[in-house]
């Protein structure tokens, strides 16, 4: 079963790594191609001149680095302590699932409703409280 539960961390990792890949591609296009910038921009962590495809994948890149790493640490504690079930492989899936969406969501829509929250909230929040429920879980374990 811990190959299984490694499966979610792994799609994570090619999640973040296509994002990445995404990003570097929309920032190579916007200076050589559409000649928004010069190259010297493309060092500079955030990227303010490219397109807003580029400028919500930038920050989805970032969001990938901040609530994930909670997902990381307790499935590694999962599996450092032998807890590793059905259910907690099937909780990693949901996770991933629901930060897939989230980031196909942010960089390609985006868009706000009613109060000024983001449509991709309810994803990050359904991600959020999986992995809340995974870590509540695993201390009744322990």
């Amino acid at each position: 079963m811990e190959y299984e539960i490694f499966s979610s961390v792994f799609n994570m990792f090619c999640l973040t790594t296509g994002v990445f890949l995404l990003v570097t591609l929309l920032r190579l296009k916007s200076i050589y191609i559409d000649k928004v910038s010069p190259g010297e921009d493309y060092r500079h962590p955030v990227f303010p001149q490219g397109n807003i495809i580029l400028l919500n994948a930038q920050r989805n890149l970032i969001n990938l680095f901040e609530f994930p790493i909670f997902f990381y640490a307790t499935v590694a504690v999962i599996i450092a302590t032998g807890n590793i079930d059905k259910t907690f492989v099937d909780m990693a899936c949901y996770f991933f699932y629901f930060r897939l969406a989230h980031s196909v969501y942010h960089i390609f829509g985006n868009h706000l409703i009613l109060g000024g929250l983001p449509l991709r909230a309810p994803l990050f929040g359904g991600a959020f409280l999986i992995n809340t429920y995974m870590i509540i879980r695993l201390c009744g374990m322990l």
